[in-house]
């Protein structure tokens, strides 16, 4: 019995480490190589930055195929959600992007169905004169500002600055339904958008909004159903690149 549940003990081991190795293959640069993936396990590949620069991406497998192009803490990157079946093929894509820091980057590929074998390829141009000067501390989830649930928080916006969209977290105290929203202040005419994620997975919105209330372009609202203590990201981001607004974002929790 020891002998069985030893060896049942190594072979788990050795399933996780391949599971984690598998996780944090390079992606393969200059050269395509083969993949495989299926709709419930997507295929991750890595890339480290050490400065700035141009990550060029590109699958080709025989079904239909999508990808993103995520920061370390898997929030995807502007332009990052690719699934553009090029020249009329589900499972031709490719993409350009501009990473802005240093830092570990991550490219999950997704079959929309099925599995699909597939080739991976990227190039990589370092260009230091891209790099941001000084980053935005709320970028990224794990510098998320905390705010208190059901008191309004006012902040701002400014792309020209590098401040293009901003991250917060709150948590729950109870369980019960969520409602998120956001409003204008000032004279400033901007389009916002609203997404709101819970248990750290950046994958996905739990839910979304660039609904434009009431024929106003910056209010956007969002309810989700969360439970006591759950963690509870919310993005609030323009809808185009250029941005320079002050916004208010509100939230109150029906038990």
């Amino acid at each position: 019995m020891i002998a069985q549940l030893a060896g049942l003990a190594l072979a788990l081991l050795v399933i996780v480490t391949s599971g984690t190795a598998w996780a944090q293959t390079a992606l393969p640069l200059g050269t395509p190589q083969q993949g495989k993936v299926t709709s419930e396990s997507p295929s991750e590949y890595t890339v480290v930055a050490k400065t700035a620069g141009l990550l060029a991406v590109a699958i080709s497998g025989d079904g239909d195929l999508a990808f993103q192009v995520t920061d370390e803490d898997g929030q995807t990157l502007p332009e990052g959600t690719v699934d553009r079946d090029l020249n009329g093929n589900n499972g031709h894509e490719m993409v350009s992007l501009l990473l802005p820091e240093p830092g570990t980057y991550k490219v999950r590929v997704r079959a929309q169905g099925g599995s699909s074998t597939f080739q991976i390829g990227g190039s990589w141009l370092a260009f230091p004169a891209f790099a941001v000067a000084s980053p935005d501390p709320d970028r990224r989830p794990r510098g998320a500002k905390a705010i208190v649930m059901g008191k309004a928080h006012e902040d701002a916006l400014n792309s020209e600055s590098g401040d293009g969209w901003d991250w917060f977290i709150m948590k729950p105290a109870q369980a019960g339904t969520l409602a998120i929203v956001t409003r204008p202040l000032g004279d400033g005419d901007a389009d916002l958008v609203l997404e709101v994620y819970t248990d750290g997975d950046f994958t996905k919105p739990a839910g979304r909004s660039d609904q434009d209330l009431q024929g106003n372009s910056a209010n956007e609202s969002v309810t989700i159903n969360v439970t006591a203590g759950q963690q509870v990201h919310v993005k609030v981001a323009g809808a185009f690149s250029r941005v320079n607004t002050k916004y208010r974002v509100s939230s109150s929790l029906i038990p």
